[in-house]
């Protein structure tokens, strides 16, 4: 088999292990930090109890009103509330494109009922949780991250407030990792890992380089195993696969469906050298990926 559908194949199975950590944000003082998006609502933009559904720029709104208040705990100027149109009792905010993290102000209007939260992608749910909530608590930010989605569920008791929106893109991202640093920090990524695009990436070589070779690890980085005099940064269950290099380079073409989204693989670099004793090992710093736009 060729060493570009040994990297495609890989991928393939690398999909199927956990990336970057997926978190859930309940009952914070605050939502997402320097967020890609974030979405205030305004102040009287439209008459009070307006219907929403996609008057702002890059998402769908079902089972929302429009208000305009005062400050109170997290609600500045403009929010979504109930509009009463019966059950179910869920807001729905569909993305215009998949996303990785959410976050929002929220308000469960009355005493203290149970909410539920999730988050879609194509239809099918991705994570969800419930909590205890009203409307008196000043640590109302709840939300995701690290997670592909595309549609925020937010069932509600009654009537409900939200605002500040926030959210982040699915970037593409090459991450360097290099444990004690032990190994040399020679492997590097010379684009990014976008969808429907080849990921390039590099391996320092000298005189004594005899060849170069990458392993992908399906089940994602380790901290650090002492091994050939530096360190094993990925783990070795499902075993990795291993790619010879041309001249130290490496292509991984990457699929253009977006079911790739968000899909995180862990690479580590290594050279074969020349020295008095006979060929040997040298382990490189790792790469951690995740697929993005």
């Amino acid at each position: 088999m060729q060493p570009r559908h040994l990297l495609l194949t890989a991928l393939l199975l690398a999909l199927t292990a956990p990336g970057i950590s997926a978190q859930r944000i309940i009952a914070q003082n605050a939502g997402l930090a320097s967020p890609d998006h974030l979405i205030d609502f305004g102040a009287n933009l439209y008459p009070n109890f307006t219907p929403i559904s996609n008057q702002f720029a890059g998402i769908q709104v079902t089972h929302a009103r429009y208000f305009t208040t005062g400050s109170y705990l997290n609600l500045i100027g403009g929010f979504l509330t109930n509009d009463f149109s019966g059950a179910p009792d869920t807001l729905r905010i569909r993305f215009q494109e998949p996303i990785s993290s959410v976050s929002f102000a929220y308000h469960q209007v009355g005493t203290a009922r149970a909410s539920t939260f999730r988050v879609l992608y194509r239809g099918s749910v991705v994570d969800s949780f419930s909590y205890l909530w009203n409307q008196t608590q000043p640590n109302n930010y709840f939300g995701f991250q690290n997670l592909a989605f595309d549609e925020l569920q937010l069932d509600f008791v009654a009537d409900f407030n939200f605002d500040t929106l926030a959210y982040d893109d699915i970037d593409a991202r090459c991450d360097f990792r290099n444990g004690q640093g032990l190994n040399p920090p020679d492997y590097r990524c010379t684009n990014l890992p976008v969808l429907g695009t080849s990921w390039q990436s590099a391996i320092a070589t000298g005189p004594q380089t005899l060849g170069t070779y990458v392993a992908l690890a399906a089940g994602g980085p380790l901290a650090g195993l002492p091994l050939f005099g530096g360190e094993l940064l990925i783990q070795l269950s499902p075993p990795p696969v291993f790619v010879a290099g041309v001249a130290g380079a490496f292509a991984l073409p990457i699929p253009s469906s977006q079911w790739f989204l968000g899909g995180a693989v862990s690479v580590q670099g290594m050279r074969i050298e020349a020295d008095s004793a006979g060929p040997r090992i040298v382990l490189l710093n790792a790469l951690d990926l995740v697929f993005g736009l």
